[in-house]
């Protein structure tokens, strides 16, 4: 009985030696019912049983090779529930905030003539990304569930005053910027929290899955919304848009509550506020990859996303000679783009070298927006923004996946707070491209920055041999 039940530790040695040779070699050369074969031996099972119980081959990797398949879309969506709470939650706030993005800078270029005071209210949504490290720290201290459901109350309450104010004929412009800043620290600190909290909830191989739906729900809703908001801003006229924006921050509060997040481990010891923040940015500048995607992001946020959010409506009101509904629709062209980009990132096969595929995605994108530049008609405007959405969703996807799977697991809040500093350069991006856009005109403002951001693309790309080898394992 006692030969039954236990293996000597020098066999549990020889053992795993040999198993983990063999086992790689008919992994990597043979179909799966050579594995099979080899398991059903009389000889190997019981060890198998043993070695099992302990965790082996979690520490080898081969479950994850013989899972391999298993690694998309569809088993994510089906696997977790909680995670598709946290997406539908997702959607929910994305819709809030893409139709606050299309109303307010509608109403401010109306209320102001000004492109210019069109990107200094991006600035004021964007600026906030500054405290991204310190809100990343944030999430890495306290209960992500937690953090997630105060920052819908902090929004939704934020855009009931707005409601209130356009009831009572009491707003002003300068409560649009207000009500904007407000709304860009709550994107912040969401923004560092629910990517880490889905990083949470799923498994390590279902983690790119997992980021690609959060950016397909963000790429999505970047469809309706806007069409929400143009199109209904000129029929039930801002106040009925604000009432919709706090009923959907309400719906996303009310299915986090319903949600359950596994805590991470975090030590005894708890060090201050300062030490967390300042180990989070040395943990990624030390990391070549982690500094190199944290780079690009930033470089995107300041030559490219502009073009979205200070000179799209120029383009649509001066140029394409649109309205409020036409706007919308070219912003729910990017963002069905978007949306395509996501799926297929999550799609992707283990073996396709996701840093090349992030190079090439982050030189298109620009290159689509250039020929956009010189388009005079609206369907083959559209049309153009289409790809060049599908190339940022892509691209967006993959930072953020490989910047995850990158990270170990306590740092992954203040990792994705780095990468949400890097968004702290489209305010002064959307500085640039709005007075550009006064002097040059939007136009050739768009050629000057996304020029730029090719060569700045291929110099990073140059700069970071790491990055283009594709390396998904991190310090």
């Amino acid at each position: 009985m006692e030969h039954q039940s236990s293996i000597s530790q020098s066999d549990k040695v020889e053992l795993k030696i040999g198993f983990k040779g063999i086992m790689f070699f008919v992994l990597q050369s043979g179909p799966q019912r050579r594995v099979e074969t080899f398991f059903k031996r009389d000889d190997t099972l019981p060890a198998l049983k043993r070695l099992r119980q302990e965790h082996y081959w979690e520490q080898t990797g081969i479950d994850r090779g013989i899972d391999m398949n298993n690694q998309n879309l569809l088993s994510t969506w089906r696997n977790y529930p909680d995670f598709r709470l946290l997406w539908i939650s997702s959607l929910s706030t994305y819709i809030g905030r893409w139709m606050e993005t299309a109303v307010g800078a509608w109403l401010v270029l109306q209320l102001t003539d000004s492109a210019f005071l069109v990107g200094v209210l991006g600035a004021c949504r964007f600026a906030p990304m500054l405290l991204g490290p310190f809100c990343g720290a944030i999430s890495d201290r306290y209960h992500r569930r937690q953090i997630l459901l105060a920052v819908q109350g902090m929004y939704g309450t934020a855009s009931f005053f707005v409601v209130v104010l356009f009831l009572t004929a009491y707003l002003e412009s300068w409560h649009l910027f207000a009500y904007v800043l407000i709304g860009g620290i709550c994107h912040t600190l969401d923004f560092s929290t629910r990517y880490a909290a889905a990083a949470d909830i799923v498994e390590r191989r279902h983690l790119t899955a997992a980021i690609s739906l959060l950016v397909l729900a963000m790429g999505s809703t970047s469809i309706f919304g806007p069409l929400l908001g143009g199109n209904l801003l000129e029929f039930i006229k801002p106040s009925g848009c604000f009432i919709m924006i706090f009923g959907f921050f309400a719906v996303s509060a009310g299915l986090l509550f319903v949600m359950k997040i596994r805590e991470p481990g975090k030590s005894g010891i708890r060090n201050s506020m300062h030490k967390d923040l300042m180990d989070g940015l040395r943990y990624v500048k030390s990391d070549p990859v982690l500094f190199s995607l944290v780079c690009i992001a930033a470089m995107v946020n300041l030559f490219v996303f502009p073009f979205w959010f200070a000179l799209l409506p120029v383009f649509a009101r001066d140029i394409l000679h649109t309205t409020a509904g036409g706007y919308g629709q070219l912003m729910a062209s990017i963002g069905l783009g978007a949306a395509l980009g996501s799926l297929l990132a999550g799609s992707l096969p283990e073996s396709v070298n996701k840093g090349k595929l992030l190079i090439a995605n982050t030189i298109a994108w620009p290159g689509f927006l250039i020929i956009f530049s010189i388009s005079r008609l609206f369907p083959v405007s559209a049309a153009l923004l289409v790809l060049a959405g599908a190339s940022q969703g892509m691209a967006m996807a993959l930072i953020q996946s490989m910047m995850l799977m990158r990270a170990s697991e306590e740092m992954r809040g203040r990792v994705i707070g780095a990468r949400a500093f890097a968004v702290a350069t489209l305010p002064l991006g959307n500085l640039i491209a709005g007075a550009g856009a006064d002097l040059l005109g939007a136009s050739v403002m768009l050629i000057i920055i996304s020029s730029a951001a090719i060569m700045m693309t291929v110099f990073l790309a140059t700069r970071s041999p790491e990055l283009l080898k594709g390396s998904e394992t991190g310090n």
